[in-house]
């Protein structure tokens, strides 16, 4: 069965994610979540819990910060905290955390989220055997190196098959520093509608934003895999993950939901070139003004991304 997997940036988008039927919904607050869309209080993650549950969907509360000894020496606070939420799993890749999680009092399911290293099953099946139930695989790897991992992976993958994908991170705050040397308000820096531009490359436009855990740049185009889900389900990768921080409001739940509808779909066995067509046209409509998309490495030949 075919479940997707989304990010939620209030408890309001949540709730609208859970009656469309995403599985899913990705939440957390800005000490051990990164790069979300929203920030939840404790109080609202018991909240969407409850909605979820009432309505057969499950709530992952990120903790996939890199963590530094002052977090990792508070993580035990905020994983009690968040079990008394009543959520069901972690999205983690710190390994100080994954330690943590080992002790009994602290133990919560969780899918792997270590950016850019997980690009091979055997570093999956390392992590299933301390707790991990499923895997964010990497947005590097193509789809012809994905079909080794699903034939190996000992459990289940996630693929990113919409929005923004991080390229780099640095723990300093480098537009601080930017904005400083140039003499501009650092007030915008609460935007996220900023674009750093490659040096006599005008046509690029990488986005930036900086928070408490750094700086962040994404790829040019965001991620699009619609048109081409059904070689995912081909290989039994059945987890989509759907990430919305720059796709806000009601137009990323009607994205899902054509997401949803593609799942239906193959399903059924009338998912065609035809639909995908005119589902993507419907998708592209959706998607910010200001961005485009792309299918990333998705397409590419193993040999082009080495």
């Amino acid at each position: 069965m075919i479940e997707l997997i989304a990010t939620a940036e209030s408890l309001e988008q949540g709730k609208k994610l859970v009656d469309i039927g995403v599985k899913y919904i990705v939440i957390g607050e800005k000490t051990y979540g990164l790069r979300l869309s929203g920030y939840f209080t404790f109080e609202e993650m018991t909240q969407m819990a409850d909605y979820a549950h009432q309505n057969d969907s499950q709530v992952v509360v990120a903790a996939n910060a890199i963590l530094h000894n002052d977090k990792i020496n508070t993580a035990r606070d905020y994983l009690a905290q968040v079990k008394q939420t009543g959520a069901d799993l972690l999205m983690v890749g710190d390994t100080g955390l994954i330690q943590i999680l080992k002790e009994e009092e602290y133990q919560m399911p969780y899918f792997y989220d270590a950016s850019v290293l997980n690009t091979s099953a055997g570093q999956v099946n390392f992590w299933a055997k301390y707790g991990a139930v499923g895997a964010l695989v990497a947005r590097e790897v193509p789809y012809v190196e994905m079909i080794e991992m699903a034939e190996e992976a000992e459990i289940p993958l996630l693929v990113q098959t919409y929005g923004a994908s991080c390229i780099h991170q640095s723990g300093r705050m480098l537009l601080d520093n930017y904005f400083s040397y140039v003499g501009k308000d650092t007030g915008e820096l609460e935007d996220h509608d900023l674009f750093l531009s490659q040096p006599g490359l005008d046509e690029t436009h990488f986005s930036i934003f900086q928070d408490d855990h750094g700086t962040h740049v994404f790829a040019n185009n965001d991620l699009n895999l619609l048109p081409h889900v059904d070689q995912l389900s081909d290989i039994g990768i059945s987890l989509w993950y759907n990430d919305g921080i720059y796709c806000p409001g009601d137009a990323f739940v009607e994205i899902n939901a054509l997401f949803i509808e593609v799942r239906n779909q193959i399903h059924a066995g009338t998912w065609n070139e035809a639909e995908a067509a005119r589902l993507d046209e419907k998708l592209q409509d959706l998607h910010p003004v200001n961005r485009e998309v792309s299918t990333g490495f998705f397409l590419y030949d193993k040999d082009t991304v080495r």
